[in-house]
């Protein structure tokens, strides 16, 4: 099990350094690819679909991280459906933010749905999130539950995080440049928000048999309160994972997006 301090680390500091691409006009590399630096939103963000078939997935990276942490799933998941990932501002391949430098996981999902809509997809949508972008997709669920096909949620930060784990996360938190308030991020999820019957797959990183820290209790005991979120749900563990689900054990978030389309579908 990821233990107390290192995922605590991995997800206050979970920011990945590379080689920013030059920023290029919108462009479809072929009839059906969208890559490129949209406006949406009042902002400036890469975003990249590729791939067929309903519905679309839509990934949202954790804080401080870009599309690069998806590098081990991301063309498998093309061969299951059509997939959007993008940057938010200030991270990867997007410019930095326009206008006020504080933000929140509920303009963090507006911003995320014009970019959609600018890129010329249309839901409804499988959601995934891993870590803070657990935050965004509950955020969009709420605020566009109509958009919504099924959610996967990747360790993901849970709503009242500033408020119930740690002085350290009391927030705001830092993200390219910008800071988050925690406490509209949680006004954002609605409380929770409630997803009914739609599919719903929540994987924590570690085993709980060998969570021993309060810190790590408490998160998991969150990770079972969010898979209550809908009555259609699965609680799965990558108990040889640390916090990054995705690069740590690629293999069952590619299961896990297997399974949600086929309940979507």
């Amino acid at each position: 099990m990821t233990t107390g301090a290192p995922r605590r680390a991995a997800i206050a500091a979970l920011v990945v350094l590379l080689t920013l691409a030059p920023f290029a006009t919108p462009a479809r590399a072929t009839s059906d690819d969208v890559v490129g630096v949209l406006d949406a939103g009042g902002q400036r963000q890469w975003i990249s679909c590729a791939g067929t078939g309903e519905p679309t997935m839509v990934i949202s990276s954790g804080l401080g991280a870009d599309h690069a942490m998806w590098s081990k799933v991301l063309a498998p998941l093309r061969k299951q459906a059509r997939v959007c990932i993008s940057d938010r501002p200030g991270l990867g391949n997007s410019p930095a933010r326009r206008g006020t430098k504080w933000t929140d996981a509920g303009q963090h999902a507006a911003e995320l749905r014009a970019l959609l809509n600018a890129a010329g997809e249309s839901g409804p949508y499988v959601l995934v999130g891993h870590s803070y972008a657990g935050l965004i997709v509950r955020a969009f669920a709420a605020a566009h539950p109509d958009d919504l096909a099924g959610v996967l949620l990747l360790d993901a930060v849970y709503p009242g995080i500033h408020r119930t784990f740690l002085p350290s996360y009391a927030g705001p938190w830092h993200e390219g440049g910008t800071l988050i308030s925690m406490s509209a991020s949680e006004r954002a999820t609605a409380g929770g928000p409630d997803l009914g019957s739609t599919p719903l797959i929540v994987i924590t990183a570690g085993d709980p048999k060998k969570a021993t820290s309060w810190a790590d209790r408490k998160w998991n005991v969150e990770q079972s309160r969010a898979a209550r979120l809908s009555s259609s749900s699965q609680h799965w563990y990558a108990k040889d994972s640390g916090h990054v689900i995705q690069q740590d054990d690629p293999a069952i978030v590619i299961k896990a997006v297997a399974a949600l389309l086929a309940a979507a579908r």
